[in-house]
């Protein structure tokens, strides 16, 4: 604003007066504004982006118990020694009867074994599910069918994608009616599973495995038995406190079991996130706190500068609150315009974060709006200090100011 300003809008003291008059100062002092913003502008940024990647972070943690949810324990029977150790099938169905917790039991026999079709070769997992597990972790056949209940022991396979992929060759792909050689014999493959995402508590690599009646199981897993569990629990149910009974009830004598626990497991992932989410937040406070410094250096030169035309804003009436309010007000659109722009670059830094980590994008809005709220609270504390000094200023002084 001018000296020659009439000093009406000053005495009625309108917000949309102070905020354009305020906006006017700002840009009068060009590259002084700017480098100030730029502070406020990187710290804001840096906070959205690592708010969004820790949001975007836990949705993909999330996603790696999709299918079968964080209320599971998987459990893998492993041998003391070299011989094969099988869990008791008597005491697998008796758990959702003498526990509580446990809403479902699904047993399954596992192992490796080589796999051969005409000339190609594979090293697969087997295994040998209850029918269940196909409805449990929606396993189905892109191309012919799934084990039948009368195909107990039966020699039929279905292939993960992967493993039909890998065992055919050039001119001859592997699908149903194709036979390939498990263990020394001839199975013949009766499906195709659709390509499946792989999760944390899966079993097996469904995509590189090859599925058989668990009748069959014995012909090419050693042991036979069912060496692994997916367990359902109850929604709430202390997974941990259950994994613990149940391995009291499982575990062979000539082995000891495994037990995953999803709950623990996505809350271990999370806390390590939160660690790294929090020490890069406090760098990004840090910039910002460098740049509240900037925005209140910068108003201190303002009002150096402008001393003259606060003695006349004074002499004309204006009262110390007025100039105090056109101070803050400059400061404080300072540092939510450093704030909006920070925002914008926040979330675009978060885009190309999720893009490089092959991650799905999903802003989580309220950090938009975070961004520009925490700036302008920035730009009221170190603001307030120069507008107390303008509204000090002694109005003869002011005006013989060089």
């Amino acid at each position: 604003m001018t000296m020659d300003t009439p000093a009406a809008p000053w005495l009625d003291s309108h917000v949309p007066d102070t905020l354009a008059e305020a906006w006017t100062n700002l840009r009068a002092q060009g590259r002084r504004s700017a480098l100030a913003l730029l502070g406020i502008l990187i710290g804001t940024a840096s906070i959205i982006a690592m708010l969004n990647s820790g949001h975007m972070a836990q949705r993909e943690s999330l996603k790696l118990f999709a299918k079968l949810g964080i209320d599971m324990l998987q459990i893998q029977a492993v041998p003391a020694g070299d011989a094969p150790v099988a869990l008791s099938r008597t005491a697998i169905a008796a758990l959702p009867v003498v526990d509580p917790e446990v809403l479902e039991v699904i047993a399954l026999a596992t192992g490796r074994a080589t796999a051969r079709a005409g000339a190609a070769s594979a090293d697969l997992a087997i295994f040998a599910p209850a029918p269940a597990l196909a409805r449990m972790v929606g396993l189905v056949a892109a191309r012919g069918r799934m084990l039948g209940a009368a195909e107990d022991c039966a020699l039929s396979v279905v292939l993960g994608a992967d493993a039909a992929r890998a065992l055919s060759g050039p001119a001859a792909a592997v699908g149903p009616g194709s036979v390939l050689l498990l263990g020394g014999y001839g199975f013949t493959v009766v499906g195709v599973l659709a390509p499946v995402r792989p999760e944390t508590l899966d079993p097996v690599n469904y995509n590189m495995a090859a599925m058989i009646p668990p009748g069959c199981a014995r012909r090419v897993i050693p042991g036979g038995g069912p060496n692994a569990l997916l367990v359902r629990l109850q929604p709430g149910a202390d997974s941990k406190a259950a994994g613990a009974r149940i391995s009291a009830r499982l575990t062979p004598r000539e082995g000891t079991l495994t037990v995953l626990d999803a709950q623990s497991i996505l809350a271990t992932m999370q806390a390590q996130k939160a660690v790294h989410s929090r020490m890069l937040i406090a760098i990004g406070a840090v910039s910002l706190l460098v740049g509240g410094v900037g925005v209140m250096n910068v108003m201190l030169m303002s009002v150096m500068e402008r001393q003259r035309e606060i003695g006349l804003r004074a002499a004309t009436g204006a009262s110390p609150g007025a100039l105090r309010l056109l101070f803050l007000t400059e400061a404080v659109l300072l540092s939510m315009a450093g704030g909006i722009a920070g925002s914008l670059l926040g979330a675009g830094i978060s885009y190309a974060i999720a893009s490089g980590s092959g991650w799905d994008f999903d802003l989580a809005p309220w950090t938009l709006a975070l961004g520009p709220v925490v700036a302008g609270g920035m730009g009221l504390v170190f603001g307030l200090y120069p507008a107390i000094s303008a509204a000090r200023l002694n109005p003869i002084d002011a005006l013989r100011a060089d």
